[in-house]
């Protein structure tokens, strides 16, 4: 039977398409008309995901019944026998996703509804089928996939089956499988949800729970990067998803806090890693953010999960030396990458700014209580000794504690806290911060966080900023270093050696700060006599000062006004562009050249050959007398032909009947 008159219809039917592709296609519809429409025989055609796309209403029929759908999410969720072919192991997983991405809400309405229950089990089992390290990270993402398409589609059904499958019991199977990264994603977008009826797990207690995944023994490297994003996430739409109040008071009590600060002492070294992150990502949401421009402050997200718009300050902008145009355009491009939000996240965000400023204090004198603490890590870090083998040769390692425990102070700093100051002073964490950036001449992570924490330091002259930075000149050392820096620097320029690599890797990053501590020191004149006393003005100074020079310059120095004539014509100028005339000031450049190629002889005069090209070209009908060739005499701006005294054979040849390549041979024959 025709398959119109049947009411369906293949892709090539509809809309026409290449001759060859006509077998595939009436293929795949005697298949479907077939009594024994086989799923994997399905899945072995190649237009079945074009023709899925395109509402090939066969096809879609047999693919919303109860046991194609039942066999989709065995492919995607059950792992294949031994003895499976290929196709089995890699091509049905991969075609059942593609198919449930592009699916019709009516395939999503059979497998949430009532007639079936099982189909939605039969999806869900997949996080008991397996111990959590056992499971298959591919069929992981398979499943995590699938699940949050049925979830996006059909949301208040899927939290209310999974309520009642048991939202306790489901919670601590994510949780188990937290090392997985499609599983955290997963888990964090039944988090972000807006609706309270769309809410799947219970609150009470949940940032807890999370925390204590990474206190176990043996845990996954994995473990600690996905709970730090998750975390991250959590505080960066703290003010879209419904839930998101009581998660960040949870963040920001005694026992969370407390949790994060043990585990930043415990000794473990992914464990503390992990807890600083935390730690620096819930200082900026809750006393950086809610006093300045709203922004997210964590760099890395969940990659189903869009990042909130950034927002940059006029001021930051300035610094970074960003375009005010480039700016406006990447936020505006990220404000439309981000997911949609509902009316009410204006009071939600209202609400959560107003209860982040009245919990700020009491977070950052408990953190600046620990100072003592982060002095004695700093110090280990000074102590160790862990040497690595790079292309450059042998270097100590840093660690990544010791860079979290940076940017956790560069992130306390930031909030401008008097108490933090203070006890940055007391404890004089940045003599060692400095110590720790020259001790390690090539960790560029490193350098960048030092530097933007002296950066923030000497961001106004108020508070003990300037006892800050006095402290830092006189008893850390740091003038002293810079110019014995400066000093070997020069000395290496003037020996005339060429290394393969530089001296060191933090003399950028040193510029800068001297740029700054010369800018902060002018205002303050006790930290400019201290730094004058260390060699500043006969070392370092000039050679700062030189190198700003370089910097302002034009990239390759610029075209000198006198020059720039040169580009255009020389010593005789010729404009290749129709109408011109001898003199012009028009540039000639390599794509004129085209011109000549793409010139019709037959609709060109000789006047507009003469104006074209500044040549007085030779009447048609003149034939010079005597002579063998002709010559060429420069008159005036331009070129002229005239006849040899001794004659001339032939007539010179029409350049505009050749191409641009007969016209340079015309032109050396001349």
């Amino acid at each position: 039977p025709d398959a119109d008159d049947a009411g369906g219809g293949s892709f090539w039917s509809t809309f026409g398409g290449p001759a060859d592709a006509g077998e595939d296609a009436s293929a795949l519809e005697t298949l479907l008309q077939s009594a024994d429409c086989a799923i994997e025989a399905l899945l072995d055609k190649e237009d079945i995901i074009q023709e899925f796309k395109a509402c090939n209403d066969r096809l879609v029929a047999r693919l919303c019944e109860p046991d194609a759908v039942k066999a989709l999410f065995a492919f995607v969720t059950c792992e294949p026998p031994d003895y499976a072919t290929d196709l089995r192991k890699f091509r049905y997983p991969f075609v059942s996703v593609e198919l449930m991405s592009c699916a019709s809400d009516a395939f999503f309405k059979v497998i949430v509804g009532d007639g079936h229950p099982e189909l939605m089990g039969s999806l869900w089992a997949f996080l008991e089928s397996t111990a959590p390290h056992d499971a298959n990270p591919v069929l992981a993402g398979y499943f995590a996939r699938t699940a949050a398409l049925i979830f996006s589609k059909c949301p208040l059904e899927v939290a209310a089956y999974l309520r009642a499958r048991g939202s306790e019991t489901l919670l601590q199977r994510f949780l188990e499988r937290l090392h997985l990264r499609s599983i955290a994603e997963l888990f964090t977008r039944l988090l972000l949800v807006e609706e309270a009826s769309h809410q799947v797990f219970p609150t009470d207690g949940l940032i807890v729970r999370i925390l204590q995944q990474l206190q176990k023994n043996n845990v996954p490297p994995d473990m600690h990067e996905n709970i730090t994003l998750i975390l991250a996430e959590l505080l960066a739409q703290k003010g879209v998803y419904c839930s998101g109040g009581e998660l960040c008071r949870q963040m920001t009590s005694e026992d969370v806090m407390g949790m994060l600060l043990d585990s930043v002492f415990s000794g473990s070294s992914g464990n503390a890693s992990a807890s600083t992150a935390i730690l620096s990502n819930i200082v900026f949401h809750f006393a950086i953010r809610s006093s300045g421009p709203s922004g997210c402050g964590a760099t890395p997200t969940l990659s189903p999960l869009s990042p909130p718009s950034m927002l940059v300050s006029d001021a930051d902008a300035a610094d970074m030396g960003l375009d005010e145009s480039v700016v406006t355009e990447a936020t505006q491009a990220r404000s439309l990458a981000s997911p949609p939000c509902s009316d009410v996240d204006a009071p939600r965000q209202a609400c959560s700014s107003a209860w982040s400023e009245g919990s700020s204090a009491p977070l950052l004198q408990d953190v600046g209580a620990r100072f003592p603490r982060l002095r004695v890590l700093l110090d280990g870090s000074l102590a160790r000794n862990q040497v690595v083998t790079m292309p450059i040769g042998q270097i100590n390692a840093v660690g990544p504690t010791t860079l979290e425990l940076i940017n956790l102070v560069f992130m306390l700093v930031r909030t401008g806290c008097p108490t933090i100051l203070e006890a940055l002073l007391r404890e004089q964490l940045l003599p060692r911060c400095m110590e720790l950036f020259f001790r390690h001449p090539w960790n560029t992570l490193l350098h960048n966080a030092i530097r933007l924490l002296l950066s923030e330091v000497l961001v106004s002259t108020d508070g003990v900023r300037p006892k800050l930075l006095e402290a830092l000149l006189n008893e850390g050392g740091l003038a002293e270093r810079l110019r014995s820096e400066y000093a070997a620097e020069t000395a290496s320029a003037q020996a005339g050696i060429r290394h393969r690599h530089a001296r060191v890797g933090y003399m950028g990053h040193l510029h800068a700060m001297c740029c700054e501590i010369r800018d902060f020191c002018a205002k303050v004149p006790e930290c400019g006599a201290v730094l004058a006393a260390g060699g500043w003005s006969e070392v370092v100074l000039p050679v700062v000062q030189k190198r700003e020079r370089q910097h302002g310059e034009q990239l390759g120095g610029g075209i000198p006004d006198g020059d720039r004539h040169l580009a255009s014509s020389g010593v005789v100028e010729m404009s290749f562009q129709t109408g011109s005339r001898p003199g012009d000031s028009t540039d000639f450049v390599l794509d004129d050249i085209n011109d000549f190629d793409s010139d019709s002889t037959s609709d060109r005069t000789d006047a507009d050959k003469e104006g074209a090209c500044g040549l007085s070209l030779p009447d048609d009908d003149f034939h010079p007398e005597g002579g063998t060739e002709g010559q060429v005499a420069k008159g005036g701006d331009a070129f002229s032909v005239e006849p040899s005294e001794a004659g001339a054979a032939e007539a010179a040849p029409d350049p505009w009947a050749t191409s641009g390549a007969g016209f340079a041979a015309w032109g050396e024959g001349a």
